[in-house]
């Protein structure tokens, strides 16, 4: 049989076998309640009913079977709305940040009341521009680094929360990730990779530098930080180039700085055209950490 809510009579009719009073209850009439029962006989191999006419309605087995599996649907249907309104509160008061580190910065949490949650994006990839595009469906908010060229061209802005000097990251087991700070010579032999030419212009520099006066680093151009490079990262203990505020450490890898001096713009991005939610959000965090700087 094909489910319709008519069915749900079947389980007031199991509670309640008088036809009156049945009908009085659902504010009905009681000719109306009874087509509505014979209808739903109809086009079944064996009777819901082993009675109904103008006074009572009684359950066949199969009736009873019925409405029994009548109620189970009723229960899991208010459980399904009451999981969805649940999440659809949360969701109103949460905030997707798109991020390659482990966890959203620790300078955001507690900023304000709204949950954060991570999804993992690389603003520094080849396919960022694409997403960030759209930013609102996957994610509320990118975190990561970014560039003012780009910013303007997708019609995005950005929290800046650091303008840091760019780091490096590499396995855990890299001797020289326990350092604080490394030097360039110790990239050597090394490869390095970096994101694709034309994204970052600051980048650029540095990557052009680096060509001119230390050939001996072995530039690669990357597509992102996935979690194959990663891998083939700490397996090799060659580096990926870094601001020094995305945690790695859930992918295998640990930041060090290096002594140099190229920096590059680090923050949340998002979209000149984002919701109340976000703005709001936006608004908050700026005046706080306005009032925690001071």
């Amino acid at each position: 049989m094909i489910y319709n809510n008519l069915y749900n009579l079947l389980v007031r009719a199991r509670d309640n076998n008088d036809l009156s009073s049945l009908a009085a209850s659902l504010n009905v009439s009681r000719d109306t309640l009874r087509r509505q029962l014979e209808s739903l006989d109809e086009g079944l191999a064996a009777s819901l009913y082993v009675r109904l006419d103008s006074e009572k309605v009684e359950l066949s087995d199969v009736g009873l079977a019925y409405a029994n599996a009548c109620e189970k649907i009723n229960r899991l249907v208010i459980d399904a709305d009451l999981k969805a309104e649940k999440v659809r509160r949360e969701r109103e008061n949460t905030i997707l940040i798109g991020t390659v580190s482990r966890t959203a910065d620790a300078c955001l949490k507690g900023r304000t009341d709204y949950r954060l949650k991570t999804r993992f994006f690389d603003s520094s990839s080849v396919q960022a521009a694409g997403r960030l595009s759209i930013i609102g469906r996957d994610f509320d908010v990118a975190l990561g680094i970014y560039d003012e060229s780009w910013l303007r061209k997708l019609h995005l802005k950005a929290l800046e929360l650091s303008d840091s000097v760019l780091a490096v990251a590499s396995g855990a087991e890299n001797p020289l990730c326990r350092r604080r700070k490394i030097d360039i010579e110790d990239l050597y032999e090394r490869k390095l990779y970096v994101p694709q030419h034309g994204l970052f212009k600051k980048i650029d520099v540095l990557v052009n530098d680096l060509r001119d006066f230390h050939p001996r680093i072995e530039i690669v151009q990357r597509e992102s930080i996935s979690s194959a490079l990663c891998e083939l990262v700490s397996a090799s203990g060659d580096y990926i180039l870094v601001s020094p505020e995305q945690d790695l450490s859930g992918k295998g890898l640990r930041t060090v700085g290096v002594e140099w001096n190229y920096r590059v713009s680090y923050g949340l991005i998002y979209s000149t055209r984002s919701g109340g939610k976000v703005l709001d959000y936006i608004s908050r965090l700026e005046e706080e950490l306005k009032r925690t700087a001071e």
